[in-house]
């Protein structure tokens, strides 16, 4: 009988000894995951318009929401809309359902939508899932499968590079080109 004590004390004892760390205060625990990001500050409904040096508006950005986080330099746009200006008019206009803004590079993500605002133009709406802008040198670039459509085409292809301000596009992959005929 003092055997089978003795064994239940040191049991308990071992016990007490190897679960000592959960009982500590959680003040002294370390922790190993960082923070979360706070945005520094976040706008609901934004339009901004953005000028150049001259005065002329050269873009405007619409968003349903947009945060921006100082410590990483990014602003982040839910549904955001940018219309981009050559030669005092609006010429194209880019959507999505998310955006983010970094260092000179816009990102747009899920259901992109360009679509060419200048009258008589061959193509009239690029669409993908992805796009990247170099908002810097207005090229726009992505591998991700496009469909560009125009009044009499249809044009299908994997990855692109454009410039907006030359108005040039070019296909990385073609696919298939649809021509529609006059009737």
């Amino acid at each position: 009988m003092l055997a089978r004590g003795v064994v239940v004390i040191l049991f308990l004892g071992i016990v007490a000894v190897l679960w000592q760390p959960n009982f500590a205060p959680q003040s002294q625990m370390p922790f190993d995951f960082e923070e979360e990001l706070i945005p520094e500050f976040t706008a609901k409904l934004l339009h901004q318009e953005l000028f150049d040096s001259n005065g002329e508006l050269q873009q405007e950005v619409f968003s349903q929401k947009m945060e921006h986080f100082s410590e990483l330099s990014l602003t982040h746009f839910i549904s955001p809309e940018f219309i981009i200006y050559q030669d005092k008019k609006p010429f194209w206009r880019l959507s999505a359902q998310i955006g983010d803004m970094q260092e000179g590079i816009l990102t747009l993500d899920k259901n992109v939508i360009m679509v060419q605002l200048g009258e008589k133009s061959l193509i009239q709406t690029i669409t993908t899932n992805f796009l990247e802008i170099n908002l810097d040198s207005n090229l726009v670039t992505t591998d991700n499968p496009i469909t560009i459509t125009g009044d009499k085409l249809t044009i299908v292809g994997q990855g692109l590079v454009a410039n907006l301000t030359e108005g040039t596009v070019t296909l990385t992959h073609h696919v298939e080109t649809l021509i529609k005929g006059n009737k």
